[in-house]
Parts: C-alpha cells; structure tokens; sequence
C-alpha cells in the first residue's frame, strides 16, 4: 500500500478541487528541524485544535488567513487565497461534520486531518485532507467529492472465524473502515475491507528523520495468526523497500496466507525478508507468531496490511469485513467490531492457550 501516495499529491478524481506540494520524490527527503521541533507536535492536541481552526478559516471564508498559513510550498504550487474563494463557492458551507479523525504522515513529521462532511452545494459528502506541519503551516490541502462506495454482497458479513487483533500491545489504526475518509481502499471491491496498522511512539511512527525501515517503530515486530487455521500460501524472499520508495513487481510483497475454514483467509502483505515462521500445509493456532512487520512490495513504509478474505485466489479474492473479538480501543472494550482509522487498538486478553500434548508414559525397565 502506497501510503505516502494516498495522503499527499496524490492524482485524484478532482484534481482542480486540491491544492498540495508537488509530489513527493522517489527517496524520501529529511524533514527541517523546525518541521519537528515546533509548536505542534505530530498528533499532539495542539496540532489537532490546529487543524481544525484552520478548517473553521476555510469554512468561514477566512481565505486570506488560511492562505497565509500555507507553506512556502504550498504558496508557490497553488493557485492563492483566489483559488480557495473558487472552491468555497463551487461546494459552498459545510452543513453537517459526518466524521472525521487524525493521523501521522507516515514519511513526513505532519498531522492528517481527514474531515467528511456534507456542504450545501454539494451532492456528494466532500473528504478534505489537510496536513500541518511542526509549525501549524499547512503542508497539503486537498477537498474530494466523495459518493457512498456501492453496496456489495458483503456489507452485510459476519465472520465465522473468531478473529483477534493479529498483534500485541497498542497499535495504531492508519486505515480502517468502511467511507474513504477512513479507509482509501472504500471504493474497490477486492480490497474495500483492507485493513493497515501502524505503531506509534509519542504521536509518530518513525524515530531519527525514517530514513532507514529501522527507523519505524512496527518494523520487525511480530506479526501473529488471528485465529486457528492452516497456511496456504507463504513467500519470504522479497527485499524489503528503502522508505519512500516502491517495488511494483509482487504489489503483497512477502505474504501468509492462513484458511480458517468456511471460505475465509487470513492474509498478511509486505511483511519483512526472511522473517516468516511457518511453511505452507502447517497448522497454526491464534496468537502464534507468523512473521514480522515488514515494508516490502507496494509499500513506501513499513507497516501491517491486514485482509480478511474469501478464496486463496481461485475465483479472485474479494475482502470481507474482518471483526475482531475482545480488544480495546482508544481505551473502550469491544465485545466485536472493526477498527477503525484513528484508533489505538489492543487485544483485551492473551490468546487461548495451546493444549499441552500428553504423551505415554515411558515402558518399566525390566
């Protein structure tokens, strides 16, 4: 999953609606030191009160304050304080906030706000994106039309296989949900219920400048089967990506795959180089360690790509919603549920434990 891509600069279904720095380079470029010692930390409260008043300047028509707190990037790519009156008036106000939530730029030390909301012009709820920087300056803007993603034979799905959370301890949630202000995977069939996880120290995902995959936190953290199954699939020998850049070749990179039985799979993508831990035919119980957090094939960080899905691969998959039993998020027990982008999300016990083997005791010597 490219996620740099999703976030920023991204080509999108209506370009002339988005005002964002030009796009990111292939290697991933150190942020300043003012970007990540300023008054607004990553994720911080400040940050968010941030985003949001910055919002509130669009909102209000306050388009001159806004522009001035443009970047100076972002002042020299867009179309000033002109362009923002133009899209005002294209989508008018906002007339009802149906949800929003706050994440880490995965490659640059910025806050996302994604907001969506209904505006008074417009038919379609609109999805803004606006990141800010260490500095509260706005990093990329973008406002995208965005439909209800078409129903499917799945939305209605309820799993059959007892699913845990696949980690331990706390783990951010970078993409979860079923609107594309939560989950950019909203309008494809096969991957609408993807789910990706990331692991977050002090609001950011990364220590140093996130040069190297060593950097981020969920790198080579293990990665453990959601419930009982067999593995089916396994491949471990892709490398894994220099951060902010992209192997196209295998898109899941090194992959399990586990069948859970009643045509439901586990799959786990981008997974690390010659980290996996079991082999294909082998039976595996929930909790036990598959693998470890990798950044490998269509992946521009590391990070986990979880998906719940309906064959091995023959007729092509279709994700189906993944419903995780007993865990906490942002602090509240879920008996079942799907997590969503924003939360921090832990198994709220240990797995079952596995069943000593008995064995026969030893022959008397005679």
């Amino acid at each position: 999953m490219k996620l740099r891509h999703r976030l920023c600069a991204a080509t999108l279904l209506f370009p002339a609606l988005m005002f964002a720095q030009t796009a990111a380079p292939a290697a991933k470029s150190a942020p300043s030191t003012a970007a990540s010692s300023g008054s607004y930390p990553v994720m911080s409260t400040a940050a968010k009160n941030r985003a949001r008043q910055l919002f509130g300047y669009f909102d209000s028509g306050q388009w001159a304050q806004l522009y001035a707190a443009f970047s100076g990037q972002m002042k020299k790519s867009s179309g000033g304080s002109a362009q923002l009156a133009t899209v005002s008036k294209t989508i008018g106000t906002e007339v009802k906030m149906l949800g929003e939530n706050f994440a880490p730029d995965m490659l640059e030390p910025n806050t996302v706000y994604s907001r969506f909301s209904q505006f008074a012009k417009s038919k379609d709820p609109i999805y803004t994106s606006l990141a800010i920087d260490g500095q509260g300056q706005v990093a990329s803007l973008r406002f995208q039309p965005a439909p209800q993603p078409s129903g499917n034979r799945f939305v209605d799905y309820k799993d059959t296989a007892k699913l845990r959370l696949p980690f331990d301890g706390d783990w951010f949630v970078y993409a979860g949900g079923r609107d594309i202000y939560q989950n950019s995977n909203a309008y494809s069939a096969a991957e609408r219920y993807s789910l990706v996880f990331t692991f977050l120290k002090d609001g950011r995902p990364y220590s140093g400048d996130g040069s190297k995959n060593e950097d981020y936190y969920c790198y080579g953290q293990p990665v453990l089967a959601p419930a009982d199954g067999s593995v089916v699939l396994v491949n471990n020998t892709f490398a894994d990506n220099v951060p902010g850049r992209v192997e196209e070749i295998m898109p899941t990179g090194n992959r399990v795959l586990i069948s859970h039985g009643n045509q439901e799979y586990s799959l786990f993508m981008h997974l690390k180089q010659n980290s996996i831990k079991v082999k294909t035919g082998q039976k595996v119980k929930a909790g036990q360690a598959v693998g470890e957090c990798g950044n490998s094939g269509n992946s521009s960080t590391p990070h986990l790509e979880y998906r719940l899905q309906n064959s091995s691969g023959r007729p092509l998959p279709q994700t189906v919603p993944a419903q995780f039993i007993d865990y906490v998020a942002d602090g509240a027990p879920v008996t079942i549920g799907e997590p969503l982008r924003g939360q921090t999300v832990h198994n709220a016990s240990p797995p079952p434990a596995t069943p000593a083997v008995e064995t026969a005791p030893a022959a008397e010597k005679k």
